[in-house]
């Protein structure tokens, strides 16, 4: 295998790649040495219990035997279609190293799960156990989480509460790890300090007693946000990580220095990461033995300590091994994927612009398609800052009839045609057709394409005044000339705000598109600079973070662009940024409400409220409805769903461990 990161540059080098693979029926990439053969399953047994690797290491005296290595009670799990054979392993493939989020979904395993085909909207009914089983109690007050007995790591050591309350009270909350502040679910409602009370009941039960009900706490486990980056989690493998703790270790610092870093915190965040650490113990169906940043790929084996089975009783994962290999860029995962060289894969490459693409070559790829509703109601939303420093800038955006007269001058069709290959309808930044908050008018206000409308209100906006060329004047007596910031992330937000602009100078208003990397995009918007930005545009959620729904309340200045400030005044709780204005304040309130109340009939009720004003105030001007996403499935790969659900840690929820080769 080479060592070199493939990129569409050392792709087009190969010259005429694609047709010289479909013509050999062999891949440009077959110095991959797990592709072909080495993919298959074996064919095994199956009634065999366990896969005929862990077997021998049995046979040999080097691995207990099954029944001592799974809990007393494992979890069943029915396959989708059919029972698999042991063996194969899943060719996927991260985008560049960031790409991470992959691994968490594909070996999702939190301390509750989304069920099968939900996206965790419903609360509690949408929730089921996995690594623990769960009460909720006293009007969602109380959690009570209980290990399975007998469950143990990768590496064969007891997980017990003990690994719960390592997590919470020397991770989570303890205070070196979190210097600016603690994550709101561990503390008590509107508290910046007090955290949850947190009991061990028994070896294996752990009680989360909070003194008002805590809504979202189990949506925000079983959407993984606990497994994500940084010194948090619900459940971590104290026996490993202690010895990198200064609690537990005098010499941590000293460790830190040896690997040439400031401190032990900083050792410690390196230790506990998933992807990035192969020796990290883990509950997950195979355990990563090659992480990022070690060669091209990242793989991962199955754990001899997989506490699920399937109904007859077999050890799951049926596949042997998970192997993401790590891309320069899109435009190579695309070509892999009509090669036919990835088994499954549903990230980066599934644009709407690349669906014809995709499904035109699905025969010569072997694979088919599968919908994957969107969690997006948005192909692009442009968010003018209204809380920019510039004082004439910042006027004129917070006019309502500016951003009015702009949206009325957008030829959506012809952007939907052009860059979205034809899927989508006009659409503002308002949740999509299947969401709770679904309001067809706030969907569709403002989107016709109207010149004459576009111009009368510009007008009232105050922009009247012209020069020569017909160019409207801004606040500062010259051309009236908007920089859009643009993250690369999305090419296609260059393209459609190219036709913007060609749109916005009919009515006589410049458009200056800026494309900067997503670091430099997130250092902007941290610093109030941009004076509008476009980004794709989340549904709305009822159940959510802190942070959530910043496309319809400013909750969050990191996402919130079209009110940085106003943002920063909410996350802090008054302590910085600006306060908004009264109707803004009365949308927080009413969010604040929603998100903090367990019953959903009665969140329902205070999200509408969010979602009426977020209506009023038209924040950001939006092009047109996301269509639902894709991915795709190898022919070869069984027990995948033809559809999933709008949930946000796909695939985790169609249980991985239970597809087969």
């Amino acid at each position: 295998m080479t060592d070199q990161v493939f990129t569409r540059r050392s792709l087009l080098r190969g010259g005429g790649l694609l047709m010289l693979a479909t013509a050999t029926g062999c891949s440009f990439f077959d110095t991959d040495p797990n592709t072909g053969t080495a993919g298959a399953a074996q064919a095994a047994d199956l009634s065999a219990k366990e896969a005929p690797a862990l077997a021998e290491l049995v046979k040999a005296g080097k691995l207990p035997p099954l029944e001592q290595r799974l809990p007393k009670n494992p979890l069943a799990v029915t396959p989708l279609q059919e029972p698999g054979r042991y063996g194969g392993t899943w060719s996927s493939a991260l985008v560049g190293e960031d790409d991470w989020d992959w691994l968490i979904f594909a070996l999702y395993e939190p301390l509750v799960r989304l069920k099968p085909g939900t996206n965790g909207q419903k609360g509690p009914d949408d929730i089921i156990p996995n690594v623990a089983e769960f009460e909720v109690k006293d009007g969602g007050r109380e959690y009570v989480f209980r290990l399975r007995e007998g469950l143990k790591w990768s590496d064969g050591q007891p997980c017990t509460a003990d690994d719960m309350l390592f997590a919470f009270e020397d991770v989570a909350t303890y205070h070196d790890l979190h210097t600016t502040g603690i994550y709101d679910l561990y503390l008590e409602n509107g508290s910046t300090t007090e955290r949850v009370k947190v009991e061990k009941v028994d070896e294996r039960t752990v009680r989360y007693v909070y003194k008002e009900p805590k809504a979202g706490l189990l949506f925000q486990i079983a959407v993984a946000t606990f497994e994500r980056g940084g010194a948090s989690g619900f459940l971590l493998p104290k026996h490993y990580l202690k010895q990198f703790h200064k609690k537990y270790n005098p010499d941590a610092d000293k460790l830190a220095k040896d690997e040439q870093l400031e401190d032990w915190t900083q050792l410690f965040m390196q230790k506990n990461d998933v992807p990035h650490n192969a020796d990290i113990p883990t509950l997950h169906a195979w355990k990563i033995t090659n992480a990022i940043g070690k060669g091209t790929a990242v793989v991962a084996e199955r754990n001899p300590y997989y506490w699920k089975v399937d109904q007859q009783g077999r050890q799951l994962p049926y596949i042997d091994r998970f192997r993401s290999e790590i891309l320069g860029d899109v435009e190579v995962e695309l070509l892999k994927i009509m090669n036919g060289e990835l088994h499954m894969q549903l990230r980066n490459f599934n644009t709407p612009e690349n669906k014809p693409l995709v499904a035109q070559n699905a025969a010569k790829g072997k694979y088919r398609i599968f919908d994957v509703q969107s969690r997006l109601s948005n192909t692009m939303i442009i968010q003018f800052n209204q809380t920019i420093a510039d004082e004439g800038l910042r006027e004129l955006f917070r006019k309502k009839d500016f951003r009015i007269g702009l949206s009325y001058a957008i030829n959506r069709k012809q952007i939907i045609d052009g860059v979205y290959a034809g899927q989508g309808e006009p659409w503002q930044g308002a949740p999509s057709k299947s969401n709770a908050l679904y309001d067809a008018d706030f969907a569709k206000q403002y989107t016709e394409y109207d010149v004459a409308k576009a111009g009368e209100f510009l007008d009232k906006a105050g922009l009247t005044e012209k020069d020569a060329d017909g160019k409207r004047l801004g606040p500062d007596g010259k051309p009236l000339m908007i920089t859009v910031m643009a993250d690369t992330e999305f090419p296609h937000h260059v393209q459609a705000l190219e036709f913007v602009k060609k749109d916005w100078e009919a009515v006589g208003v410049g458009l200056r598109v800026d494309p900067v990397s997503s670091t430099l995009y997130d250092e902007r918007t941290m610093g109030n600079n941009p004076q509008a930005s476009a980004y794709t545009c989340s549904d709305f959620d009822v159940i959510t973070g802190t942070g959530g729904d910043h496309y319809y309340v400013p909750s969050n200045s990191g996402s919130a662009r079209y009110a940085i400030r106003w943002a920063q005044w909410y996350g802090s709780k008054g302590k910085s940024g600006d306060e908004p204005p009264e109707e803004v304040r009365k949308q927080l309130e009413a969010f604040t409400t929603m998100r903090t109340e367990p019953d959903f009939t009665k969140a329902l009720e205070h999200a509408k409220e969010v979602v009426r004003i977020s209506k009023e105030q038209f924040y950001a001007i939006g092009i047109s409805s996301y269509p639902n996403e894709y991915g795709i499935v190898s022919n070869s790969f069984k027990n995948v769903p033809e559809s999933m659900a709008a949930a946000p840690v796909n695939p985790g929820p169609t249980m991985p461990e239970q597809y087969s080769l």
